[in-house]
């Protein structure tokens, strides 16, 4: 538990950094916004409620459509056998089970849509699916028992998918303050796309409060259920996103989710530098029955450069580059019916651990944005 705190802490401290850095530059930018003189403005009739505006400035495109491929070059991956493992344990045969990944990757679509979209209330529906593909071999293994995981050969012929579907609403109360919640729900296991039914159903969760002070900034804070560190975790949520005077510098933030700094090139092209975290709890049918499943807690974290890019019209190119460290890929068995636990502050003793090697990894995609 100490580790993932520390993993944690970590991270948030990565993360404030570059928002202490701005902070005399903010300043100034909005002393030299208060110069102007507001007094001169004449209103005509009843004043027109103004409402705050769900993005700033600046930011990168929002995509409606988006089409990538994902590879991640050769790592190592080291399993224990299949037993109870204490939260504590010390000591652990990594070498039972050995397995190269030469290649790891598949496609990545979303669809997004705005359901209701006015100045006063946004819905936005997302579908996203993701397929991870592996080509993957023993190194070694001390004997072929039933105690030994096999997870090399599994995800070798089965991989890795992800469907979720997200409904993201934003209430603006005025011109400065509003209110973000967010409802997911994913199936998650390597499953066959025929029968999706076969992996683990899991939801997900948010809810913020903010404020957005002008058009170049906005803060909010507050509370999620999420997956992406592979267990089911309680956390809380700072979203922070910036643009300078210029328009060149930017913050986009949604701790501890992700972080990224951002440069403006030009209105036809930008780039972000930072990390992310993503995964989820996948169910292996090969390990699972009826009574228990069996639970892969895969969480990525991700510390990339992202270039995107204008090509024509509303399609923008992104290109992806950086290093994945695996946060979490441990095996849990869960009861069927029974809820999911708080795994920052778990006792509950795992079922298989794993070390995994980073692995430099790289990403494509064709996306259709917002105007």
């Amino acid at each position: 538990m100490a580790k993932r705190l520390t993993h944690w802490t970590l991270l948030l401290y990565l993360a404030v950094l570059p928002m202490m850095a701005q902070v005399i530059t903010e300043t100034k930018e909005d002393e030299e916004e208060d110069e102007e003189d507001y007094g001169q403005v004449e209103y005509l009739g009843k004043p027109t409620k103004t409402y705050a505006n769900a993005r700033i400035f600046g930011m990168s495109p929002q995509r409606f459509v988006s089409l990538g491929w994902d590879v991640q070059l050769p790592y190592e991956m080291r399993f224990t056998e299949l037993g109870t493992y204490a939260t504590d344990s010390t000591n652990l045969n990594y070498e039972a089970e050995k397995g190269l990944a030469t290649y790891t990757g598949g496609f990545r679509l979303q669809l997004m849509a705005p359901i209701i979209s006015n100045n006063r209330f946004l819905w936005q529906s997302m579908l996203n699916v993701w397929d991870v593909q592996y080509t993957a071999r023993k190194r070694s293994f001390e004997n072929w028992r039933d105690s030994l995981m096999h997870l090399t050969d599994t995800l070798h012929q089965y991989g890795l998918k992800t469907s979720n579907w997200i409904n993201t609403f934003y209430v603006p109360f005025d011109e400065k303050n509003f209110i973000i919640a967010q409802l997911q729900l994913d199936l998650s296991g390597n499953y066959d796309w025929l029968n999706p039914l076969e992996g683990q159903l899991l939801y997900s969760g948010a809810i913020l409060y903010g404020q957005r002070p002008n058009d170049r900034k906005q803060w909010a804070v507050g509370i999620s259920r999420t997956y992406r560190a592979g267990g089911m975790n309680y956390i809380p949520l700072l979203l922070y996103n910036w643009t300078s005077l210029s328009r060149k510098w930017g913050i986009e933030f949604l701790l501890p989710a992700r972080g990224h700094g951002r440069y403006t090139f030009n209105p036809r092209s930008m780039v972000l530098f930072g990390y992310e975290l993503e995964g989820s709890s996948y169910r292996i049918r090969q390990f699972s029955n009826d009574d228990v499943n069996f639970l892969i807690r895969r969480g990525e974290l991700r510390f990339r450069l992202d270039y995107q890019r204008q090509i024509s019209g509303f399609w923008w190119l992104g290109l992806q580059a950086g290093y994945r460290v695996m946060y979490s890929f441990d095996g849990d068995r869960l009861e069927k019916g029974q809820p999911d636990f708080f795994n920052l502050l778990r006792t509950h003793p795992y079922a298989m651990r794993n070390q995994t090697d980073g692995a430099f990894y790289f990403n494509i995609s064709i996306n259709y944005v917002s105007p």
